[in-house]
């Protein structure tokens, strides 16, 4: 007898959760978008785009969403769309019941800039995406310029480069010393050589680091970190000119 109440009461709860299921998609169908809103996770970065930045991209594309039934209205396509974006690195949409579109975006984060020889300047994402330069906002992150040619496309993704590239190298120094955080503190620049070949300029001192190319990229920032450490504190942070980590196994400095 107890079996059957139960598979009973269970009877009863499911039909209940299908009933109000089907309540709330029939409302959600009637209801129509009152407003919408969108949010932005910077990621610890500074702001590259606003949320009115991105209502207006949308109000562009869809001319207006307000006043439009929830069910005539496709999340995906306004996904994509928000997605198509340049500094937009994910976008998550979602209705409620009381009519409200919540537009979710995850920036995308920049770790250097890159100013060519045409003093064009577009960013290098953390994931490899490049990015355009937006009017009235500015990313703190290392500067990379001097011999440097190759022009801004959006659809260059620098992970698909060979490795031989040189945004794909610039790309992967700046990965390394962006991981570090006692690195990220102190680099501030990097200049290409006209041998392909890279200069780091630090923050704190007037030494100019001479890396050569990314050949040994972590033995030579291990070097360069323990010299910091160790031998800066005691020599002084103006005592050098240069700081050479091109050699096997050992640090060469020449004095001011």
């Amino acid at each position: 007898m107890k079996k059957i109440i139960s598979i009973i009461v269970w009877i009863v709860i499911i039909a209940g959760i299908l009933i109000l299921v089907s309540f709330m998609e029939a409302e959600h169908k009637k209801a129509t978008c009152k407003r919408f809103e969108v949010t932005i996770d910077y990621r610890d970065a500074e702001p590259l785009i606003t949320a009115e930045d991105i209502k207006k991209q949308i109000y562009l594309a869809c001319d207006t969403l307000i006043g439009k039934k929830l069910s005539d209205i496709n999340p995906v396509h306004v996904e994509n769309m928000v997605n198509e974006i340049d500094f937009i690195e994910n976008a998550q949409v979602y209705t409620t019941l009381t009519g409200k579109m919540n537009i979710h975006v995850v920036q995308r984060k920049p770790i250097l800039r890159i100013i060519n020889t045409a003093n064009e300047s577009f960013y290098i994402g953390q994931t490899g995406v490049v990015m355009p330069v937006n009017p009235g906002f500015s990313s703190r992150v290392p500067v990379a310029n001097g011999n440097i040619k190759h022009r801004y496309a959006d659809t260059l993704n620098l992970k698909s480069l060979k490795e031989e590239s040189l945004l794909k190298k610039l790309y992967l120094l700046a990965s390394y010393i962006n991981k570090n955080d006692f690195l990220k503190a102190q680099i501030e620049q990097i200049y290409v050589t006209k041998n392909y070949e890279f200069d780091l300029v630090p923050k704190v001192g007037r030494q100019l680091i001479i890396f050569g190319d990314i050949n040994n990229m972590e033995k030579k920032f291990d070097k360069l970190t323990v010299f910091y450490k160790q031998g800066m504190n005691k020599a002084g942070w103006d005592k050098y000119k240069t700081i050479n980590l091109k050699f096997e196994n050992q640090v060469v400095c020449s004095k001011k």
